[in-house]
C-alpha cells in the first residue's frame, strides 16, 4: 500500500475530527457537520484497518 496515501487519509481523518470538535464547542453551526465528519472518520478508520492488514500480508 502506498505510504503517502495512508498519510493523506490520516490527515483527512484528523481534519474531520477537528471540524467536528469545532462544531461540538459551538464555533461552527451547521446541521450536517456531525454526519459528514462522522462518515469521514469511519471511512478513514476502516481504510486504516484495510491498509494495515494488506501491509501485514506483504
Amino acid at each position: 500500500m502506498n505510504r503517502t496515501l495512508q498519510i493523506a487519509v490520516a490527515i483527512v481523518g484528523l481534519l474531520a475530527a477537528g471540524v467536528y470538535m469545532l462544531h461540538f464547542f459551538g464555533q461552527i453551526n451547521h446541521p450536517y457537520i456531525p454526519a459528514i465528519s462522522g462518515g469521514v472518520l469511519i471511512a478513514a478508520y476502516l481504510f486504516g484497518l484495510y491498509a494495515r492488514k494488506k501491509q501485514e500480508k506483504e
